[in-house]
């Protein structure tokens, strides 16, 4: 399963025609070692993060 995703991000982002793309924004959060509730929390950091940074 996981080689099944692997190969349709890979299709997906090298797609000529709207090719998948991060927003320039983005923030990558490396999930490989968090559990649910881990990555969760880290999403509401960074939102938050960003967030007083506009006030």
């Amino acid at each position: 399963m996981a080689a099944e995703l692997r190969e349709r991000d890979r299709r997906d982002r090298t797609r000529a025609a709207s090719p998948l793309v991060p927003a320039a924004d983005a923030v990558p959060v490396d999930s490989t070692h968090l559990s649910e509730d881990e990555v969760v929390r880290r999403i509401e950091q960074l939102a938050d993060e960003k967030l007083a940074a506009k006030k």
